[in-house]
Parts: structure tokens; sequence; C-alpha cells
């Protein structure tokens, strides 16, 4: 596969006819990511991946150091990301989307590496974010850019 030039990959605030699309897929890739690593059943996980999203997006309303990103491959919407860029604090990426037809050809890559930018120009002390250890191809690929396991998040079924 041929490399993707930069003047074909740039990054932009989310349109708002996006986001409804963003937040869905988001919805869904944490539903099968809590079905996986904590084993509910696909309702009661897309009822707490609904939530936790919908949450933050209620959280979010009007903050400054909030940003959402569009990922933008010749002229089409790719995927996304949403993260908090505090100055002096660890900028927190709270999800990352590349869409499934475009996963695989560095974008998630040049993505954050977006983000790191803009977290360095907010004068942020370093990048952080959750992700669960099932997630091979996700845990590869932030090791692979420099991320370090920094902890454990444990989980107890009750």
């Amino acid at each position: 596969m041929p490399a993707i030039r930069p003047v074909e990959a740039s990054y932009v605030n989310m349109p708002p006819g996006y986001r409804p699309n963003f937040f869905a897929k988001l919805v869904a890739y944490q539903t099968t990511q809590l079905q996986q690593a904590m084993g509910y059943s696909k309702e009661v996980a897309h009822d707490l991946a609904y939530n936790q999203i919908q949450g933050v997006q209620h959280d979010d309303a009007g903050l400054p150091h909030r940003n959402l990103v569009a990922a933008k491959w010749k002229k089409n919407i790719i995927g996304g990301a949403w993260y908090v860029a505090v100055p002096e604090r660890a900028t927190s990426l709270l999800w990352i989307l590349i869409e499934d037809a475009y996963q695989g050809q560095g974008h998630g890559s040049r993505l954050l590496a977006h983000v790191a930018e803009q977290a360095r120009a907010a004068k942020a002390t370093g990048l952080v974010l959750h992700v669960f250890t099932a997630n091979a191809l996700a845990v590869t690929l932030y090791q692979k850019l420099g991320f370090s396991d920094v902890g454990k998040e444990m989980f107890l079924p009750l």
C-alpha cells in the first residue's frame, strides 16, 4: 500500500454533522470492549457505554480545554479524537476512533501524533489514556508510539 501523503491527511474541529456518527461508533466500540474485558452482556455493556459517553458529553459542554477533532483523508472524515488538554497537566485522551475501512494504514498513529502536538502546544506535561489489555492492537500501537504502562485497572465481578 502506498504511503499516505501528508497533504491528504488533515485534522479539523469535528463538524457538528459528523458528531452523532462519531459518538454512535464510540458507543458500539466501547460496548464490544466492555463485553470482552468484563464479560458483560451486550445489553448491559451498551447501557454502560452509552451512559458513560453521554455523561462525558454533558460534562464537556462549554469547557475550554476539551477538544473534539476529526481526522480527514482525501476530504472524507475517517475518525476522530476526543481529549482534554490542560496546561501544566497531562492531556487525557478520552477516545480515539478510526473508521474500520481506514484502520491499519497509519491514520491512528498520525491522529495520535496530532493530539500530542496539540497537547505540547497547550503546554501539557504528557499524554495519558486508558486501554483494555484485551485490545491488543491498540496496546501494540500505543507501545510502538512510546506510551508506557504506568498502572493497572482491576475489576472485581460481583
